[in-house]
């Protein structure tokens, strides 16, 4: 499970458009794209900057009306998932 205080941001070979409110998101090392829904698209844009996934999560309960820990518990996942990948990386 990655640690609420982790911060992270989008990783430097990862190319992104969005397009019919879904990010596309190119990994360029993997030759592969990946697609996001709607709250993923919105949680890639919040990636901009660094930030902790607990601050992540906190923005994710109120914008989508959450519980703070299902909001914690998603957002961990989707960081999770982004870091395996190297659409993300932790801020260095």
């Amino acid at each position: 499970m990655i640690h609420e205080a982790t911060r992270v941001m989008w990783h430097a070979q990862a190319a992104a458009r969005t397009v019919d409110n879904q990010a596309l998101i190119v990994l360029t090392q993997r030759g592969e794209v990946l697609v996001l829904n709607a709250s993923g698209t919105w949680l890639w844009n919040q990636l901009g900057e660094a930030c902790s996934v607990r601050d992540l999560a906190a923005r994710l309960a109120a914008h989508f009306h959450l519980t703070e820990a299902r909001a914690l518990t998603d957002v961990q996942q989707f960081v999770g998932d982004l870091l395996q990948i190297d659409a993300i990386m932790k801020e260095p």
